[in-house]
């Protein structure tokens, strides 16, 4: 992500949210809202649990995504009603599902430093997956 300025790249660091987008062997694209961490040239989302849903991680759709086709998009913007405000980043990337070991481990640890609603195990046994950035751009109106 060194092709991004301080900006865009202060945008993606203080992004609370972000936007994944996968498609599936049809290429049907699918996009749903993330939480995530960056962490050198790769950024990191967990596969947590989803109330009144399935507890198999397996079994969502993202991820069914991801092992058929690894490429995905993520994308972190800035709305505000001043449009001269507005800006977005645009990565693209390979995911790689990482279910457990010292990488995982250490990336859940930073996901329970940015949002404390996984304190207390709730990522504990959990994947996660690490997207190797190949490409970032951004757009800023001002």
């Amino acid at each position: 992500m060194k092709d991004l300025d301080s900006a865009a790249r202060g945008l993606l660091e203080s992004a609370r949210v972000a936007h994944l987008a996968t498609a599936d062997q049809y290429a049907r694209p699918h996009v749903v809202p993330i939480v995530f961490v960056i962490r050198e040239d790769s950024l990191y989302f967990p596969l947590d649990r989803k109330p009144k849903r399935e507890d198999d991680w397996h079994m969502l759709r993202r991820v069914r995504n991801i092992e058929t086709n690894g490429r995905v998009s993520i994308v972190v913007d800035r709305y505000e009603e001043e449009w001269s405000r507005l800006a977005w980043v645009l990565v693209e990337g390979v995911a790689t599902i990482i279910e457990n070991g010292f990488e995982r481990d250490s990336v859940a640890a930073q996901l329970c430093d940015k949002y404390p609603q996984y304190r207390g195990g709730k990522l504990d046994g959990r994947p996660v997956v690490r997207v190797a950035v190949e490409r970032a751009v951004s757009w800023s109106a001002s």
